[in-house]
């Protein structure tokens, strides 16, 4: 079964994302590592710890094993992420840059998502879990990308 690991800073929306992808209900203090979300292709959708919890390996044992890798990005500090996206590369995952809780931002997150841009070189998207905002196209691109696999 092919895997997409959601990688993220704490906080940064992680979980509410997998929510929204499912279309499930937040559930509050829900243990759980992975879930199958369903599209062209049958998929593990695994929720990391955050890439700022450095005693913590899984999200680098994560990195090793995904298809698809969304990259949560939630303000203009993006170093830590962007050093995730060079090893998410090496593992050789097909990385879907995420700017997440776009609705806080004034603008949908689109200035952050062209700064992104700019320096990775990589597709963006502007996606609020809150909203709903973005999700559609991010499930469309996902499976796009699974689909090249």
């Amino acid at each position: 079964m092919k895997q997409v690991g959601i990688f993220g800073k704490r906080k940064s929306g992680k979980s509410a994302l997998m929510y929204a992808l499912t279309k499930q209900k937040i559930i509050q203090d829900a243990a759980f590592s992975a879930m199958e979300i369903s599209g062209i292709t049958r998929v593990m959708l695994v929720d990391t710890v955050g890439v700022d919890v450095e005693e913590d390996s899984t999200a680098e044992k994560t990195a090793q094993s995904v298809d698809v890798a969304l990259m949560l990005i939630t303000d203009d500090s993006f170093e830590l992420e962007l050093g995730w996206i060079g090893k998410l590369r090496k593992a050789g995952s097909s990385i879907i840059v995420v700017i997440s809780q776009a609705d806080k931002f004034p603008d949908g997150g689109k200035a952050l998502a062209a700064a992104v841009n700019e320096v990775s070189g990589l597709k963006t998207f502007c996606v609020s879990s809150q909203t709903g905002a973005g999700v559609a196209e991010l499930d469309e691109e996902i499976n796009r990308r699974l689909a090249k696999e």
